[in-house]
Parts: C-alpha cells; sequence; structure tokens
C-alpha cells in the first residue's frame, strides 16, 4: 500500500492552521490604515505551519484550506474568487520561498518568505483590480505604497513566525511531534 504525503495528524495541524489564519482576519485588526497590514499574522501562521509539517507543499495546502473557508464566509474586499487565490498564492509563495531557502527558523529566511508569500498575494490583488477596470494612472499611484506595505508586513510576519517557531523549539514542541509519529 501507498503511503500517504501527508500524515492525518499532519492535515489535522495544517487545518488548524489555516482556521488561525481565518481567525486571525476576522478577530486581530491593527488600526494603521495601511496596505498589507495583516501580513504580519498572515505570514507568521504560514512559516510556522511551513516548519510544524516539514514538508513541501504545506504552506501550499495552508493558504488553499484557510482561502476556502475565508471564501466559504465571505472575507475578503473583490470577492471569493479574488479571496481564494490571494490566500492560496501568499501559501504557494512562502512554500516556494522556503524551497529556495530552506530554513523557516532561520530569521532572514523566514523574513524572505514571508515577504515573498505576501508579495504574491499583492499581485493577485493588483491583477483583479486592473481586471475590475481601475484606471492604470490610480493603480500605478497607489501601487508603490501598497507594495512597500506587503514588503514590509510580510517580512515582519516571516520574522514573527521564525520568532514563534524559537519559541516552540525551547519549549519542546518538535521533540513533542517527534514522539508522536
Amino acid at each position: 500500500m501507498k503511503e500517504r504525503y501527508f500524515s492525518t495528524f499532519q492535515l489535522f495541524l495544517l487545518a488548524l492552521f489555516a482556521a488561525l489564519i481565518v481567525v486571525a482576519k476576522i478577530a486581530l485588526h491593527l488600526p494603521l490604515q495601511l496596505s498589507g497590514h495583516s501580513g504580519i499574522f498572515w505570514m507568521a501562521i504560514i512559516i510556522v505551519a511551513a516548519r510544524v509539517v516539514p514538508k513541501r507543499g504545506a504552506a501550499s495546502l495552508v493558504g488553499l484550506t484557510s482561502g476556502i473557508m475565508a471564501a466559504f464566509l465571505g472575507l475578503g474586499d473583490l470577492g471569493g474568487l479574488n479571496t481564494l487565490l490571494s490566500y492560496t498564492m501568499a501559501g504557494i509563495g512562502a512554500d516556494l520561498g522556503l524551497l529556495l531557502l530552506r530554513d523557516p527558523e532561520n530569521y532572514a529566511c523566514a523574513m524572505l518568505a514571508g515577504m515573498f508569500g505576501h508579495l504574491c498575494k499583492f499581485i493577485v490583488k493588483w491583477i483583479f483590480g486592473m481586471a475590475a477596470g481601475a484606471p492604470v494612472g490610480f493603480v500605478v499611484l497607489g501601487l508603490a505604497k501598497a507594495l512597500v506595505g506587503y514588503i514590509v508586513f510580510g517580512a515582519l510576519g516571516g520574522l514573527l513566525g521564525a520568532l514563534t517557531l524559537a519559541a516552540l523549539r525551547k519549549a519542546g514542541f518538535f521533540t513533542y511531534l517527534l514522539e508522536k509519529k
């Protein structure tokens, strides 16, 4: 019999991380009024999930699952398809970043992976804005500020994720996970 790529326990953990992203989107609001500020929470959770379940595709699966939940709950500002794609692309971008950088516990690697994942989410939002018929001048004018916000908050989210992983390691969480295998 063929062994599954993700165990049932790992799928359960990834589903919990996906739900945590949706709950964070609903419950945690920073009064910053800056584009992409929720990336602090999103990318931290995705980086932690990618290390807790250290297999390729873990972050993508968290992004896809949280996107399905968020679209079902009506979150997002441009409709269900945009919500699904932007959440999924944040996970895929983080997965690609971690595939290249390898170590989500390294602060610089986590920051770059968080930044790349959040930037992928920004690209989806930008494409939907252009497809919706937003004037090009208006989009370009707000693009630089929004782009900087997505980069900064994605990197901060990656850093928060790496700090969380360091705390989990210190608390013995990864030793516990090894015992569960």
